[in-house]
């Protein structure tokens, strides 16, 4: 009864705080672009029933809105880029205005003066770049917007989309960042703890935002990160806004982080590209230069192409984005491996002689007896680092009335690299930081009228993060010895590794699977002084988890000899380590704009 009461309660406030919002703020919309404005005559008469066209000059979309009693247009939802805007009237000459170039969340307000058909011609009026653009004076919300151009033009040497969020006002590190953070040698380097997300806006908590591709959730459902990070080449805006945002983006306490993708238009445009890292081209830490060590050694190769166009001119078009990362390193397996054998479980062979510097020879001094031999295994195993990133999207209008659009996402990425330098672990039991991402949506805007437009979108990913070996279901072996040349205690790591990483976020054992199901629908209405918007927002999500920490089974040889012997000192296996969890978020808004006067 308790708990229901609470759901009740708990319903009753969302939906106060609904009709609150719908009082005091206005249908701020974030994803798309609006243009409003008034059209007169030279006596600065209102002129009734023009007609306002607005035309996306890249694919040759276009809308149309006719002025009301007051000489008004108002036209909505219009996917952002460039326009041509024309009002033309009868009895009165055209006039063209150009290179509108329009943001998302932006509301364009011009205001056009016809002279009689009789007096001029048609007019055209060209923006160039150096021209302001308009200012939109009904903007509520607080936050800002990057373009295609600032995103090209702005240095960005991890070439991270996250990163150039932390370019806008309003934003900071999260807490306990380390990031930009120099690698030193035999220093392991420290992650924040996974919960603190990405960035902090307007000094609330990182772990509080919402962070969407084209208007549709990319967060982690059990962390405070993202699903998918697409490549720098496929964005074309940064959208971030720290408050005031209208009801239909309220799910999250934080701010609100969109990256709208790109998308093709009637011309071809490519680009290929390659860049090379080297550690030649790097300045060595002040850790490393008071201790006499050298570089860290740093080769990374990343290249990628982008590629849009029509499919079919003014009607179908697409957009491909390709990136590859290939971070190169290193590690050093110095360790030494019984020469005796255990049918039970196999290790590789020494690499070596015994090497002058042992104390007493190559020989495990715990074990009974002391002569119990061992070989030095010493390998440089190849740990690197690989990230694919795959975007895809494709256009296509059905009628004038109606476009759709779909969208691929594919990431992969196995990052092997270690926290040192060198290890004691053998080369079956170096762990591996995984992500595959898989993730598919679809848009769909119909135009009813010109002043009524509906929005459906959804999407379906899958997303799978791991902190595994190569094979996550073998058995671990730990053996432990004295070392032969520092005498000192050591455990073997063989077969598979489920232990963690200290001080590393990422570096927990698991095995996840995250799937997603969103469906969102949006209608926009005009109805006099009114701006209505309604809707919804119904996502699923499963997320299915396997802790690995000695799930497989963990068997300890107290020294070389008991393995040799397969006398087992301990035996751990934890069960119940599966979690099956499945979480549904369901909301629905509307808001009213409703404008007292032209002027309010």
């Amino acid at each position: 009864m308790l708990r229901n009461f609470k759901r009740l309660s708990g319903c009753f406030l969302f939906v106060s705080l609904l009709f609150i919002t719908v009082g005091l703020t206005s249908a701020q919309d974030l994803d798309s672009v609006t243009f409003s404005g008034q059209v007169t005559d030279v006596n600065n008469a209102p002129i009734v029933g023009a007609t306002v066209t607005a035309t996306l000059t890249g694919t040759g979309a276009t809308r149309t809105a006719v002025t009301n009693e007051e000489g008004r247009y108002l036209i909505v939802k219009l996917e952002p880029g460039n326009y041509t805007l024309k009002i033309s009237s009868q009895g009165f000459g055209a006039k063209e205005q150009k290179n509108l170039a329009t943001v998302a969340g932006q509301n364009v307000q011009l205001n056009f003066s016809l002279a009689p058909a009789g007096v001029t011609a048609e007019q055209t009026i060209t923006i160039d770049d150096d021209d302001a653009a308009p200012v939109d004076t009904t903007r509520t919300v607080v936050g800002g917007t990057l373009s295609e151009r600032e995103i090209q033009e702005i240095p960005n040497n991890s070439r991270s989309v996250l990163d150039l969020v932390l370019t806008l006002g309003g934003t900071s590190e999260e807490a306990l960042s380390t990031r930009d953070l120099a690698e030193d040698r035999n220093q392991n380097p420290s992650t924040a703890p996974a919960e603190q997300g990405n960035f902090s806006l307007s000094g609330g908590q990182s772990y509080s935002n919402n962070i969407t591709i084209d208007g549709l959730d990319n967060n982690d459902d059990r962390g405070a990160g993202v699903r998918f990070q697409p490549s720098l080449e496929a964005i074309s805006e940064v959208q971030v806004v720290t408050n005031q945002f209208s009801a239909e983006y309220g799910r999250a306490s934080g701010g609100r982080i969109n990256f709208r993708t790109r998308s093709g238009s009637n011309r071809f445009r490519g680009r290929a590209f390659m860049f090379y890292r080297d550690d030649k081209f790097n300045a060595n830490s002040w850790y490393n230069n008071t201790r006499g060590f050298e570089r860290l050694p740093l080769t990374e190769y990343n290249p990628g192409f982008t590629f849009s166009g029509p499919i079919f001119k003014n009607k179908t078009f697409f957009s491909v984005a390709y990136e590859y990362t290939k971070l190169e390193d290193t590690t050093f397996i110095d360790t030494f491996v019984p020469v005796g054998t255990n049918s039970r479980y196999t290790l590789p062979t020494g690499t070596g002689t015994c090497p002058s510097t042992a104390i007493n020879g190559c020989v495990d001094a715990s074990s009974t007896p002391a002569t119990t031999a061992l070989a030095p295994y010493n390998v440089f195993y190849e740990t690197p680092s690989q990230n694919q990133v795959l975007t895809a999207k494709f256009d296509h209008r059905l009628t004038s009335n109606n476009d759709f659009t779909i969208g691929l996402q594919f990431g992969r990425l196995n990052n092997q690299r270690t926290t040192g330098t060198s290890t004691t672990r053998l080369d079956d039991a170096l762990q591996a930081r995984k992500a595959d991402t898989d993730g598919y949506n679809f848009t769909d805007n119909h135009v009813f009228s010109a002043n009524v437009v509906n929005q459906f979108r959804m999407q379906y990913s899958v997303y799978k993060p791991r902190f595994e070996t190569d094979n996550p279901f073998d058995p671990v072996v730990l053996i432990g010895y004295r070392n032969p040349i520092t005498s000192s205690n050591q455990t073997l790591i063989a077969g598979n590794s489920t232990g963690s990483v200290s001080g590393d976020a990422t570096g927990f054992p698991q095995n996840r699977s995250e799937t997603r199901w969103q469906f969102q629908d949006n209608l926009t209405m005009v109805k006099g002084s009114h701006t209505i918007k309604t809707g919804f927002d119904l996502q699923t999500v499963r997320s299915k988890a396997l802790g690995l920490g000695d799930a497989t089974g963990t068997f300890n040889f107290q020294n070389v000899a008991a393995y040799q012997q397969n006398v087992i000192s301990r035996y751990r296996q934890n069960f119940g380590t599966a979690s099956d969890v499945t979480n549904k978020y369901f909301g629905v808004f509307f808001n009213d704009e409703w404008r007292l006067k032209s002027n309010l």
